[in-house]
């Protein structure tokens, strides 16, 4: 658990330094978001939450958690056919959203360009190096049909909206 949380606390520093500047930045320079947009990414965080959800409900139905953020079976089936690693995927949609939603033009790219570069350095760096050790060639196969972070947008919204079903992993 210990990993987790130091993860954890890496992340939401990232966001927050991020945030901060953003909206120090914006508020010397007097700059806003129109109002669509801020719409736009409210409706965005709400999309990132049921995302978030439903890979969360796959991975404690299927994965057999260890402990919280830890699984001991790899999961391939409903949301995660659609992305590697849906969870970061919704993360990182929150907070680009989140950008859009509470600041102006240089918090959203400031939270954007600092929560996707981080994703994609912890997915390549970390995530893939642990999967791949812990699953082998299971996971090696799930990556050659499977993209990392970017889904398939109508396999995503199919599995939000109509959820996963399903009788176990397919590890």
């Amino acid at each position: 658990m210990e990993k987790v949380k130091r993860r954890f606390f890496l992340w939401l520093g990232v966001v927050g330094a991020s945030l901060a500047i953003g909206l120090a930045l914006d508020s010397l320079y007097h700059l806003t978001m129109p109002i669509s947009l801020r719409l736009l990414g409210v409706l965005g965080m709400v999309l990132a939450v049921l995302i978030l959800r439903t890979s969360g409900r796959m991975l404690r139905e299927f994965g057999e958690p260890e402990e919280w953020g830890w699984t001991t079976r790899l999961v391939t089936h409903g949301i995660y056919s659609c992305v590697r690693h849906p969870h970061h995927f919704g993360i990182g949609l929150f907070i680009t959203s989140l950008g859009l939603a509470v600041g102006g033009p240089l918090t959203f790219l400031l939270l954007s360009a600092s929560i996707w570069t981080s994703i994609v350095l912890f997915l390549k760096r970390v995530e893939e190096p642990e999967a791949m050790e812990k699953f082998g060639r299971d996971y090696e196969e799930y990556r050659r049909g499977v993209r990392m972070i970017i889904p398939d947008p109508l396999c995503l919204l199919r599995e939000v909206l109509h959820g996963s079903k399903g009788t176990g992993s397919d590890s």
